[in-house]
């Protein structure tokens, strides 16, 4: 099944499912990477992984809500992930602009994953997208 980004413009690739094909639903490294929404944070890449490494979640300023817990207890249970890294980043909106509140609240984030997700192992760490 190919999907079709005419609305949005010219594709980097003629078939987006391509390099997806033949991977496991199961990620690689047993990871989960929660990270934020902004547009500048490629997370495979800042973190040198691959595609079908880890799960991938996204929201703004990159928050543990019901949503997150709920893919992440999927993920663990289902798809067997044992560790969360939660990413903030420097300039994120969702916290004005405030580098240290960014960092601070990712370790807040990845104690909170760890104490409603017994047996996931979590880290957090700031990336600098200036």
């Amino acid at each position: 099944m190919s999907f079709n980004w005419a609305p949005f413009g010219p594709s980097r690739d003629d078939d987006p499912a391509a390099p997806a094909a033949g991977l496991p639903r199961r990620p690689a490294r047993g990871l989960a990477v929660l990270t934020c929404m902004d547009c500048r944070i490629d997370p495979l890449t800042a973190l040198g992984l691959a595609l079908g490494d880890a799960v991938v979640l996204r929201n703004a300023g990159a928050q543990a809500s019901e949503d997150v817990l709920r893919s992440l207890r999927v993920a663990r249970d289902v798809l067997g992930v044992t560790t969360v890294h939660v990413v903030a980043h420097t300039d994120c909106a969702a916290h004005e602009g405030d580098d240290e509140s960014a960092e601070a609240d990712a370790h807040r984030v990845a104690a909170r994953i760890h104490e409603a997700l017994p047996g996931l192992t979590t880290q957090a760490s700031i990336i600098d997208v200036r």
